[in-house]
This record gives structure tokens, C-alpha cells and sequence, in this order.
């Protein structure tokens, strides 16, 4: 998704992810931060590759309603469950008109949900790693920077969307300042999450040898 090349700089990140969840096992806190969002973009992937059909359509909006469904009680859910019943209302449009320029929408909805989910899950990471995992943390500090920052990934995706909107509903050709800006803000966003996960993981660390 973001790149001059987004398929390469998606499969880099994806793999500086997993190393990074090798390098950090000794800080269950950070590995934790690091397995949700690995799972946030080997999803988005698996929705990235997808081939372009009505059915792979459908699974990927089925996907899109199921979750902020599940997870209403949440504000950016209930923004995110709109947004996804504007994408659909849209693409039956372009369909019932045959518009010939649709644009690929779905792919940023699903990343738009994700991001989403993975705010959800790092607000109750500290409960899942100990319910499932028998993890005890009481340090969140880590999943609240993480998810500042998935809040304004979560913003400019919505305001890429909207954009679409503008452009393929509204005719407004020319509004493209968060699609040509989109890029660099992303690729700085992924760098500055990793930046500051491992700034926590050296902290932890150094934490325990002065202890010691």
C-alpha cells in the first residue's frame, strides 16, 4: 500500500515486523504490540491479493460489516460501520451505472477496519495475553502511543475514501491532496510505530539489568 512500489514495501514491513517479534520475545509487551500489528498487515495482504470479482468483493464488505458490528460500542466503530455502508450503497452504484472508472475502494476499507480492530485489541491486549497466555502486564503505556498512532492512519484512510467519494460520486476530478500526500505520511507513521516500539523494548530492558 505505501511506496513508490506498494507491494515491496508491504512484504519489508511485513518482514521487519517479524523479525522484530524475534528480536523482542524477552518484553511480552512489545512482542504483543508487534503480533497485532503483524496480523493487521498480513491480513491486509491476504485483502491486497484478492482477485478482483464479485465474490472476493463480497467476502472482503461481509468482513468490513462483521467487525465493527461486533465491536459497536466503540466510537470509530460506529464511524467505520457508516463508512462501510456508504462503500457498499457506492459500489452498487457504479455497478447499477456501469462506471467505467470505478475505483478500487474495497482494499482501503479493509485496511480501514483493521486499523480499527487493532486499536480495539491493543486497548485490551493486557486482559487477552493473560486470559489466553497467562501473560500478567499492567504496562500500557506502549499500546496507547501505538494507537495514537493507528488513529491517524485510521484518519487518513477515512479521508482517502472520502476523496474517492468526491472524485467518482461528485465528479470533483481534482480533489487529490490526501492521495498524493498519502504516501510519505504512511511510511513515516510505519517507521515512527517500530522507532518507538523498540525505544520501549531497550527501556524495559535496560530497566532489568539495573535491577539486577
Amino acid at each position: 500500500m505505501y511506496g513508490d512500489n506498494p507491494e515491496h514495501f508491504d512484504l519489508i514491513y511485513i518482514g521487519a515486523l517479524g523479525l522484530s517479534c524475534v528480536f523482542c520475545l524477552a518484553d511480552k509487551d512489545a512482542l504483543g504490540a508487534l503480533v497485532i500489528l503483524l496480523g493487521l498487515w498480513i491480513v491486509s495482504q491476504v485483502i491486497y491479493m484478492l482477485p478482483e470479482n464479485m465474490y472476493s468483493l463480497a467476502l472482503v464488505y461481509f468482513f468490513c460489516l462483521i467487525l465493527p458490528i461486533t465491536f459497536r460500542d466503540n466510537i470509530t466503530a460506529k464511524i467505520t460501520l457508516l463508512i462501510t455502508l456508504f462503500c457498499i450503497a457506492a459500489e452498487v452504484y457504479w455497478w447499477h451505472t456501469n462506471y467505467a472508472n470505478k475505483p478500487q475502494i474495497h482494499y482501503f476499507l479493509g485496511l480501514l477496519v483493521l486499523t480499527d480492530l487493532a486499536r480495539v485489541l491493543l486497548l485490551k491486549r493486557v486482559f487477552i495475553v493473560y486470559e489466553y497466555f497467562g501473560w500478567i502486564s499492567g504496562k500500557t503505556a506502549l499500546d496507547w502511543q501505538i494507537r495514537g498512532i493507528l488513529l491517524v492512519g485510521y484518519l487518513m484512510l477515512t479521508l482517502m475514501l472520502l476523496e474517492y467519494f468526491i472524485r467518482h460520486l461528485a465528479g470533483l476530478s481534482q480533489v487529490t491532496i490526501v492521495y498524493y500526500n498519502f504516501t510519505i505520511i504512511a511510511n513515516i507513521l510505519s517507521g515512527i510505530t517500530l522507532v518507538i516500539i523498540y525505544m520501549h523494548y531497550f527501556y524495559n530492558q535496560s530497566k532489568k539489568h539495573l535491577q539486577a
